[in-house]
């Protein structure tokens, strides 16, 4: 019994394939014949113009072959329909566009027969006609050619209000951790190319892919995507190959862009995984920008302090800020990270307890040519955000820069013209972000940077004018 359930239902599939593959055949006339009725309805239209209808015995017989041929061209285009090649929502406007063209020809034809006793609405009927023709042909040539063919060499003024655009994604606000490279990006783009004609419904080529079961397990011809191997990926052959081969996909509507095309040989290479986030991938600099530039996703890496968020200071904050000698600058409008620098050459004890009040606040701070006590290094240690300090030229003979070792999101120190000695080096240690450390005019001699370079692969140590 289960042996029968299994022979009638591939039987059942190979009836389906042989009529799908039949119905394309005829189908795909439809493009050619589609020119037919065209013609002969614009012959009929000329016709039934005031100063050739009166020259003409009867019109009716134009009518009749636009009907006809009309007729003819719905039929193919339904079979064409069934392919499976084109959006269900893009079909719809298109296919019953025609079938109202084919009713308006018969009306047509109707109105101009002998044979038939029906009301004249012959200029109502032509202005539809006109107006329906127009309209089937522009979707389907959107069809096609894709929904901007029409407009897309059109003055910039005019493209500019007819074009419209596909909508992209918008990941300005979501975290890396959040997106997830197949749920965003790859499966939202075989839905708007591949799925019309590979779904649960419609399997062209055995290939369903609606999930990513569907997906790896491929159709007649094979794996349609095998993870780290573009050659074996038929996905990727097919989308890569010349619009001529008939093998192309997609076989209709728009072909993928070259930053489509790279966003799936990446993902392949990646190892198409379905659930990784997209802080865990390897991202080049051609999918960086490629990232940036469709979906709005900033993967390069930033400094500290634009990653950091704080509510914004008021004017009196400011003002405090002012009257303690220390004047300020948002680093951007819409973050309120400060660039802090002391105008005067002493640190009274008011100010540096504003120091500390605003430290959070603090992500660039200039204490250059002053004479610092330990006290003022503790306040900074408070400078969670802090990513720049300057004291060059500052009195340091006083102080332990160990008491620094607190601010890992420091990447510029300037010490140059200080009383430092190597036990910088030690600072250093504990400062993991740390890039640039300003030494010239100091104890530290350029022999003893080179000693120590090795041990600092992310840092540099610039020297050198002992």
């Amino acid at each position: 019994m289960e042996l029968w359930k299994n022979l009638s239902s591939q039987t059942s599939s190979c009836v389906e394939m042989v009529f799908l593959e039949i119905s394309s055949f005829f189908g795909r006339l439809h493009p050619l014949i589609v020119h037919i009725p065209i013609g002969f309805l614009i012959l009929a239209l000329i016709f039934d113009l005031p100063g050739i209808r009166n020259r003409m015995s009867n019109t009716s017989i134009v009518w009749f072959f636009s009907f006809i041929s009309t007729i003819i061209t719905v039929i193919f285009g339904l079979l064409l329909s069934k392919s499976g090649h084109y959006i269900e929502a893009q079909l719809w406007l298109h296919q019953w566009s025609g079938i109202l063209l084919l009713v308006l020809c018969g009306l047509g034809w109707i109105m101009r027969s002998t044979y038939f006793n029906f009301p004249d609405f012959k200029k109502l009927n032509n202005v539809m006609v006109i107006l329906t023709l127009l309209f089937v042909g522009h979707n389907g040539g959107s069809l096609t050619h894709g929904e901007n063919y029409l407009f897309e060499h059109a003055p910039e003024w005019l493209k500019v209000n007819l074009i419209n655009d596909e909508p992209k994604q918008d990941f300005t606000l979501t975290s890396l951790d959040s997106i997830y490279v197949y749920n965003d990006f790859i499966q939202p783009l075989f839905e708007r190319k591949c799925i019309s004609c590979h779904n649960n419904q419609i399997q062209r080529g055995g290939l369903d892919m609606t999930t990513p079961v569907g997906l790896f397990k491929g159709g007649l011809s094979g794996k349609a995507i095998v993870q780290k191997d573009l050659d074996k990926s038929l996905v990727y052959n097919r989308i890569i190959k010349e619009q001529s081969d008939k093998r192309f996909m997609p076989p209709a509507g728009i072909p993928l862009t070259y930053s489509e095309i790279k966003l799936i040989e990446w993902w392949i290479l990646e190892g198409a995984e379905i659930d990784s986030a997209l802080s865990e991938q390897s991202l080049s600099e051609e999918i960086q920008s490629l990232l940036l530039r469709q979906y709005n996703v900033d993967t390069r890496e930033k400094p500290w302090f634009e990653k950091v968020s704080l509510k914004p200071l008021s004017q009196d904050d400011y003002l405090i800020l002012e009257k303690h000698q220390l004047s300020w600058r948002k680093l951007a409008d819409e973050n309120s990270l400060l660039d802090v620098r002391f105008q005067g050459n002493s640190l009274n004890d008011n100010t540096i307890a504003v120091l500390k009040k605003y430290a959070q606040y603090i992500t660039w701070l200039n204490l250059s040519e002053v004479d610092l006590q330990n006290k003022t290094l503790e306040t900074i240690s408070n400078m969670q955000n802090l990513t720049r300090l300057y004291l060059q030229k500052s009195d340091l003979s006083n102080v332990k820069l160990s008491l620094l070792s607190p601010l890992k999101h420091l990447e510029i120190l300037n010490l140059h013209s200080t009383q430092v000695d190597q036990q910088v080096f030690d600072v250093a240690m504990q400062l993991p972000s740390l890039k640039k450390v300003y030494l010239w005019n100091t104890a530290v001699s350029t022999d003893q940077i080179k000693s120590q370079q090795s041990f600092f692969p992310n840092t540099a140590f610039i020297g050198g004018l002992e």
